[in-house]
């Protein structure tokens, strides 16, 4: 009973900040779950996300490839491995998990953004003049991302929209350009384009729920 308990708060607590965005206090509450669901899909799959965000690349594949073991190819989970190449500038091994990825999509479901990501990125890493501008784009995200924090609103727009004129499957970099010029330059116009550039590559509650934030911000503006 005791044990359902903990299982229950470890998992609450590490979801609550996996989707706040705090892969740090994340990754503590699922270490700690892990003692208790050492292989369960939900545990290695979320721990080899939040290393990736946490730039733990070694722990981070361990994870992923030992999810596939356990439980077989997925897209999702071939889509997660090529992410993990491809932020670590393992271009190839990028390219073939994305092309696994895209291999079951089309015979699967008929997600278009998913898709149209895929493409982009398979691409990229076939290519690798193209891939080297990408990992420049990683460069300027990071860039923009620093400049973010300490308040120098401008500088970071300018880095974010090199990061996306480098690498157009960067929907991170769309989505932390609209999401500035909503909250901070209150350019809400020109925020619903990148959320709207951002859909296109990824349909996820994050980017929906900006770019419905966007456009209630335009309307309210229009009632003025």
């Amino acid at each position: 009973m005791l044990n359902d308990f903990k299982k229950w708060f470890y998992r609450r607590l590490a979801l609550n900040y996996m989707t706040a965005g705090k892969p740090g206090k994340a990754e503590r509450w699922y270490k700690k779950l892990e003692r208790f669901e050492p292989d369960t899909l939900e545990v290695l799959h979320n721990l080899g996300v939040i290393y990736i965000a946490l730039n733990k690349h070694t722990e981070a594949e361990k994870y992923l490839l030992k999810e596939i073991d356990l439980y077989g190819e997925s897209e999702i989970r071939n889509r997660v491995l090529g992410d993990l190449y491809y932020v670590s500038g393992n271009r190839e091994m990028a390219g073939q998990f994305y092309g696994r990825a895209l291999n079951l999509l089309q015979n699967g479901s008929k997600d278009k953004s998913t898709e149209r990501f895929l493409r982009r990125r398979v691409k990229h890493c076939s290519e690798e003049l193209s891939y080297e501008k990408v990992l420049k784009g990683m460069k300027h995200y990071e860039e923009g991302a620093a400049c973010y924090a300490r308040g120098d609103y401008d500088e970071a727009l300018y880095s974010y929209n090199k990061a996306v004129k480098c690498d157009n499957s960067s929907y991170l970099a769309m989505n932390a350009a609209g999401t500035l010029l909503m909250n901070n330059i209150k350019d809400y116009e020109q925020a619903r384009q990148f959320f709207r550039k951002a859909l296109e590559l990824a349909d996820i509650p994050l980017v929906k729920h900006n770019l419905t934030l966007a456009e209630n911000k335009i309307k309210m503006n229009g009632a003025k």
